[in-house]
């Protein structure tokens, strides 16, 4: 374990710091070290920039396992920048660093400062052509990689926390945009977030004329991403990822895809890097979206809706009422208006999942109704 403190200099200008946390890690593959140092470094950088509310591009030059250079570029402004490698762990195969970095208050002004947490229900992956799991008998591969997406968005997303369903196979294609509200409705979700694999295919491997050598086959990996609103069903964000790597298992090997053998395999490093990828993509999509709760439950004066502790709600808290209804469109479809009530309510009490205000006075006589959206304040 080392401790290393690195100084940059990016812009000059007055204002006042805050630090940063963030915690990277990679694995060791075939005891290049450095190599893993440089990986688990980029991606404590990127993370702590996305909880901040910037946009951080990082680049690291390594030499004979010594970081020499290690520059930061800020897709807002930033006028000046530490960055302090608090320690370094091998565990396992992997390492882990965990940075500090000094951030100043005169970058423009962040959208999820103070902003609740959003629910994203996640079922299992869908698969386009499912005889492609057939070589290495990936069959648990779509549950696997909810699992993992979920595990990754947990982990950094700054914007939301997963209700994950890897057991669930859904068939989004033909519910329109009832399907995701029902789903955000019976899990108390804001979101419904589905992965789809649209090609894991094994391209032949290469031989000589004689047989006598072959190279590993490449196997591809392109995921589409969709998130849908849950209250209106419509989808708000679509990120579409590929790559590809040499597939290094045995001809005939049943591959588990829920093993640390596969994830540390080429192949599971590059679906990790998308996965990553995708997660900050995703948070970036929702920075400056505020979320939505809802009325769950009426008795007389109290309330209950459906966003608690895990969203980032304390007791004393005041939302915005938004009264709605639902109308029919042409096609007989439901669509969601919203007037606004020009009613705040205060939080009484706090659960994981939900809430209790009390409506007091005038407010009381309010036609407030059960799927009416509450907004933080």
């Amino acid at each position: 374990m080392r401790t290393l403190l690195l100084l940059l200099a990016l812009m000059s200008g007055p204002g006042l710091a805050q630090w940063q946390q963030a915690t990277g890690e990679a694995i060791i593959v075939d005891g290049d070290v450095a190599k893993a140092r440089e990986e688990a470094v980029a991606q404590a950088i990127s993370y702590a920039g996305l909880a901040s509310g910037a946009s951080f591009n990082a680049e690291q030059q390594v030499v004979n396992g010594r970081l020499t250079q290690n520059t930061l570029t800020l897709a807002q402004m930033l006028m000046t920048n530490r960055i302090e490698l608090i320690s370094e762990e091998i565990r396992h195969n992997k390492l882990t660093v965990k940075l500090q970095l000094e951030l100043l208050d005169d970058v423009e002004p962040n959208c999820a400062k103070g902003q609740l947490k959003a629910a994203i229900f996640l079922p299992q992956a869908q698969i386009r052509d499912r005889a492609q799991l057939r070589h290495g008998q990936l069959t648990q591969l779509p549950a696997a990689i909810s699992r993992r997406l979920g595990a990754q968005l947990e982990r950094t997303s700054s914007t939301g926390f997963i209700h994950l369903a890897a057991d669930k196979v859904l068939a989004m294609g033909s519910g329109g945009n009832r399907l995701p509200s029902w789903l955000a409705d019976s899990s108390d979700s804001q979101y419904v977030l589905l992965p789809e694999l649209m090609d894991v295919a094994t391209e032949p491997a290469e031989s000589s004329m004689l047989g006598l050598w072959h190279s590993d086959p490449l196997r591809q990996f392109r995921l589409r991403l969709t998130l849908y609103h849950g209250i209106s069903g419509e989808v708000i964000w679509q990120n579409e990822l590929d790559t590809s790597a040499p597939w290094e298992f045995e001809l005939q090997a049943s591959v588990d895809p829920d093993s640390d053998r596969f994830w540390r395999s080429a192949y599971g490093r590059g679906i990790d890097k998308l996965l990553a990828d995708a997660g900050r993509a995703m948070d970036e999509a929702l920075m400056c979206r505020p979320v939505l709760g809802q009325v769950v439950a009426r008795e007389g004066e109290t309330l209950i809706i459906n966003l608690g502790r895990r969203h980032g709600l304390k007791n004393g808290d005041e939302l915005q009422l938004v009264l709605t209804h639902n109308i029919g469109d042409r096609l007989s479809r439901m669509r969601t208006l919203a007037n606004n009530s020009h009613t705040n309510i205060k939080i009484e009490q706090v659960t994981e999942d939900s809430a209790i205000a009390v409506l007091k006075g005038q407010q009381a006589t309010l036609n407030i109704q059960l799927n009416d959206i509450a907004i933080k304040i």
